[in-house]
């Protein structure tokens, strides 16, 4: 690993954190992301093999642990990385937000963000089955599966079971609504997000959904 030959604590912070990915790895672990296919689920576009490194390199540091059955998890020192990485998140939605140019809109991120960050509870009382179809999306990435219960299991294949609710949207739309750029009710409006289904699940989607649970109340910086 190249370093800073400083002793400086931000100069040898630097040298583990400003690694490419390695932002985005430890990420995916405060998130919840604990096997590999999980981590690299969040983080698509690095290799298995660069992953496989930033892991052992997070291992070397004392950073993360392999856990008990497989996968990884932080340990208190990668816990204590905590508010950096959060305030990095803060930062970024205020003074560097995204404009989601097509090369940053990614439907199976955006749905496995949702997935995490979401609560089971407040949307019905049984098992509950949403459809999303992503519009504009690529080839068979269009259409995703969130079966809410106990716990909530995003699908990339059918699950083979009765759709409760159907959500049909843009997918800048439904990126925008998550991160805080503008509400459901605008883009209802518009039609670039409609939501199908019996009346009591439309009406409480909306609320259920939310936004962004860290990052959609952050204004955009003025001036």
């Amino acid at each position: 690993m190249a370093t800073y030959g400083q002793f400086c604590p931000v100069a040898k912070t630097a040298e583990l954190l400003c690694e490419r990915w390695m932002p985005l790895v430890l990420r995916e672990l405060m998130c919840g992301s604990s096997r590999f296919s999980d981590i690299q689920r969040g983080v698509p576009l690095i290799s298995p093999t660069l992953l496989a490194k930033r892991l052992r390199q997070l291992v070397s540091a004392g950073v993360a642990e392999r856990a008990e059955g497989g996968g990884y998890r932080l340990t208190a020192a990668g816990w204590e990385l905590y508010p950096l990485i959060e305030a990095m998140g803060v930062w970024g939605q205020r003074w560097v937000r995204s404009d989601y140019a097509p090369d940053e809109l990614d439907p199976t991120f955006l749905m496995w963000d949702m997935r995490r960050m979401l609560r089971a509870g407040g949307l019905a009382d049984t098992r509950t089955v949403i459809e999303f179809w992503i519009r504009d999306a690529p080839p068979r990435r269009t259409t995703y599966w969130l079966v809410v219960d106990q716990d909530i299991d995003l699908c990339l294949v059918d699950p083979g079971q009765q759709v409760d609710l159907r959500v049909n949207a843009d997918l800048r739309a439904l990126t925008e609504v998550w991160m805080g750029d503008r509400t459901m009710s605008e883009a209802r409006a518009d039609g670039s997000i409609e939501v199908i289904g019996p009346p009591v699940l439309s009406r409480r989607f909306p609320e259920w959904l939310g936004r962004h649970p860290v990052l959609g109340d952050i204004g955009r910086a003025r001036g």
